[in-house]
């Protein structure tokens, strides 16, 4: 997955094989159907909201891209920068919408300090977080040439 290689590139995934490694995965492919597939009115909202913030009118398109196709990097950098804007009582009302894919609050929140952290130590070597993403995104199976 484009999303892994990208963290991976970026140094900031666990060790491969470890339980924590497991769940970093588990956890990338649950977000993805909670936030492409899931009904829960709060997630959508606040996947909304994010896109919102970060792109006003053009959110529509990307959200419809997102689910469309999967994750993009700008709906991870979105969500990644709402994570740390959104007060706690906004983060708790993610908590159902997150449990009806085996995810907690607490999964949704270190994979986005994952995605910081990625964007971070990627921006130290010169490189941009979007960039990265959508390079690795090219080369995986399936994808359009």
């Amino acid at each position: 997955m484009a999303v892994l290689a990208t963290l991976q590139q970026a140094a900031v995934l666990p060790p491969e094989g470890t339980r924590e490694a497991d769940r970093v995965i588990q956890t990338v492919i649950q977000l993805q159907s909670v936030f492409a597939k899931g009904t829960d009115a709060s997630i959508q909202e606040f996947a909304r909201r994010a896109l919102a913030d970060k792109h006003g009118e053009q959110a529509a398109t990307g959200l419809q891209q997102f689910r469309t196709n999967g994750w993009t990097a700008d709906i991870l950098e979105a969500l990644a920068d709402a994570d740390v804007k959104a007060q706690l009582d906004e983060r708790e009302q993610l908590t159902a919408g997150l449990r009806q894919f085996n995810l907690s609050l607490d999964d949704f929140r270190k994979f986005m300090q994952l995605v910081r952290d990625g964007r971070s130590a990627l921006t130290a070597q010169g490189l941009v977080f979007d960039e990265v993403y959508t390079h690795h995104r090219s080369t995986m199976p399936g994808a359009a040439r």
